[in-house]
């Protein structure tokens, strides 16, 4: 399991604490002036301190770097956990044979081997306990860490589905209020051309109504959404609406329903008819799709459209990323990100 900057420089600063506290005694002993009453000698020279002081701090961030790659999540007596304790203290044996014995041969100037031998063996255990003691320390307090920020995200998640499904609920009244306004005008024109209408209003809905659960979908079947909701229009607009299409990758992904809103807003800002056409461009750069509509302003706009602000809170919500919209005087653009 890998470890976080905070918890190695933890381990370093607890090895060298844990050592210079241990190493007092020996300290005292190699400054304090000679005590006769005492029937023992140690002959420490500065440079064997040093020796033991750097061998115990390699030892102790050796054993708490295994401690706490190799213990599974909290410190519990399970047989993966025991085994690890177990290994770490067969390691202090070695480290205290290997050590005592190199030191030994190194300086060789001790009067009392066994009692050397000893304090060299409870210096390292004591080291392992508390590097030990260290470690379960930082595993609850990465678990405390752990369970905080999966709290926090399924908070976030809550507040961001809640949210997308406001959107969504914005959305879809809007599409179906004026779909209906503009079959009832129909009605009372031509007949026949209102049946056509409800035909591709039937489509329509049933694409809606299939991925009602979808936030992301093919490119491919929401540019087939898009024919059919132009349709809608172009029977009552005739000639006066042109639609092109330059989309090299059609296997793409992008936001449900992400095309309409952007159809809308053409209908919704600009005079159509035969004698004021609009064409609608839709072409793929890279991992954009680009939505450019020619400009033919109205000079009344029905300000009930929901529009581009929910499109882009919805990107927002669901990608992370936002749409690129830019204004000119003949045209405007719209970049969708493709996912």
């Amino acid at each position: 399991m890998n470890i976080s900057k905070d918890e190695n420089e933890t381990i370093i600063y607890v090895s060298i604490f844990t050592t210079l506290i241990i190493s007092i005694p020996r300290l005292l002993i190699l400054f304090a002036e000679p005590n006769p009453s005492i029937d023992f000698k140690w002959d420490f020279n500065i440079v064997e301190v040093i020796f033991q002081i750097f061998y115990q701090i390699f030892f102790c961030y050796l054993i708490g770097l295994i401690a706490i790659k190799k213990i599974k999540n909290k410190f519990s007596f399970n047989s993966n956990n025991v085994f690890i304790v177990c290994l770490l203290f067969l390691i202090t044996f070695i480290f205290w044979y290997l050590g005592s014995n190199l030191q030994l041969l190194i300086f060789n100037s001790l009067y009392n081997k066994d009692l050397f031998l000893k304090a060299y063996f409870f210096r390292l255990f004591l080291s392992t306990v508390v590097i030990l003691t260290t470690i379960k320390l930082l595993l609850h307090n990465r678990q405390k860490i752990r369970d905080r920020d999966l709290e926090n995200e399924k908070i976030k998640s809550s507040y961001l589905n809640s949210k997308l499904e406001n959107l969504k609920n914005q959305l879809n009244p809007h599409f179906l209020f004026n779909s209906f306004a503009n079959l009832s005008a129909l009605i009372n024109k031509d007949q026949q051309k209102a049946t056509k209408y409800l035909s591709s209003l039937s489509n329509v809905f049933r694409y809606s109504l299939n991925n009602v659960n979808e936030q992301i979908v093919d490119l491919n079947d929401e540019l087939d959404l898009l024919k059919s909701y132009m349709e809608l229009y172009k029977i009552r607009m005739l000639k006066g609406l042109t639609f092109k299409i330059d989309v090299f990758d059609t296997k793409k992904k992008i936001l449900h329903m992400s095309l309409q809103p952007l159809f809308e807003n053409v209908i919704k800002h600009n005079k159509i008819s035969n004698h004021n056409p609009i064409t609608i461009y839709l072409k793929q750069e890279d991992d954009k799709l680009i939505f450019i509509n020619d400009v033919n302003k109205k000079k009344v706009i029905n300000t009930s459209s929901i529009g581009l602000s929910n499109l882009n809170e919805r990107y927002k919500i669901l990608t992370g990323k936002e749409i690129n919209i830019e204004k000119r005087n003949e045209y405007f653009i719209v970049e969708l990100p493709l996912l």
